[in-house]
């Protein structure tokens, strides 16, 4: 790889239900493992926990260059045991996907705080 190409992303999948302690060391291996950027895909509980890594990537010694959240409905961010707060303008150029499930509170869930990450500046793709 030449010097001015930048490392690919490395994908990591989280299934929904992970404690905080499953997804912190999930993402600190995936971290440990690579130079490159990580590409988080929550579903469900680790949907809200991606969007909250991606928030305060900095603080954590993360570098996301995208997350995708699936089917989330929600809940309280396993990562801190509280609601997402309200997105800021991004600190880093990580892409957010949003893939609402089939259900309505997924729906509005998803196409509201798509809306608000996207306000803030964010880089926001929703599919589906």
């Amino acid at each position: 790889m030449s010097s001015d190409q930048q490392p690919t992303p490395r994908p990591v999948v989280l299934v929904d239900g992970l404690t905080r302690e499953q997804l912190l060391a999930i993402v600190g291996d995936a971290r440990m493992a690579t130079d490159a950027p990580l590409d988080l895909e929550g579903h469900g509980s680790s949907g809200v926990a991606v969007l909250s890594l991606a928030l305060h990537q900095r603080r954590l010694g993360l570098e996301l260059a995208h997350v995708a959240c699936i089917d989330a409905r929600g809940e309280e961010d396993p990562v801190s045991g509280r609601p997402l707060v309200v997105p800021t303008p991004p600190r880093a150029p990580t892409a957010i996907t949003f893939v609402a499930g089939r259900d309505d509170a997924s729906v509005a869930w998803t196409t509201e705080t798509a809306a608000a990450f996207r306000s803030a500046g964010w880089a926001v793709t929703s599919l589906g």
